[in-house]
């Protein structure tokens, strides 16, 4: 079962990780353009914490579907956007290990963008069935979700992706708190689900 602080610890989790998205793609950025250890160093521990609140987030946003909607229709979506994370992040680690990949890496998490971005539209669409209004923020977090998807499949708008990116973990911390909020659903007690 979802307990009260398992959902408030999720909404704390997505808030944080959607006010430390823009800062550390602009601070990713900054030590690319610099040598030396410390610099690859601190790069590894920004895709490390950035890979942790993301399987963090979507794990318990699954497991808050399942368990009080018993919502199963987009867990096949959620696994392969956690792989694909994966990927992407290994992608940059192995551009952090061997500056000779440099170029490989780049056209590789490209490819990975264009990938993740396919699957969001696909989720956030595939969410869209969810029979709840999932405390009001069913609609406006799947349409978020769909144009970050869109906006990592053009490429071009990567940087507006990882943006709407931020607001669909913003909107997805508001639902984690609202569940908190909501008494369990008639899967975990017999009280009726709160839409």
């Amino acid at each position: 079962m979802m307990t009260k602080e398992k959902l408030q610890r999720a909404g704390w989790i997505s808030i944080t990780n959607a006010l430390f998205t823009v800062p550390a793609v602009a601070m990713s950025f900054y030590l690319e353009s610099m040598e030396g250890a410390e610099a690859r160093f601190a790069q590894a521990v920004l895709i490390v914490a950035s890979l942790g609140l993301f399987v963090y987030i979507l794990s318990s946003f699954r497991q808050l579907l399942n368990l009080r909607f018993r919502f199963h229709d987009v867990d096949i979506y959620i696994s392969y956007l956690l792989w694909g994370n994966l990927s992407l992040s290994l992608f940059l680690f192995l551009a952090l290990a061997n500056k000779e990949f440099e170029s490989t890496v780049s056209i590789l998490s490209i490819l990975a963008y264009i990938f993740f971005g396919i699957l969001s539209v696909l989720f956030g669409k595939r969410l869209l069935r969810l029979p709840y209004r999932l405390y009001g923020l069913l609609k406006p977090f799947s349409y978020v979700t769909v144009l970050s998807g869109v906006c990592f499949i053009t490429v071009l708008f990567i940087p507006l992706g990882i943006l709407t990116g931020a607001i669909a973990d913003f909107l997805l911390g508001l639902i984690f708190f609202r569940a908190a909020e909501q008494p369990p659903s008639s899967f975990e007690t017999p009280h009726a689900p709160i839409e």
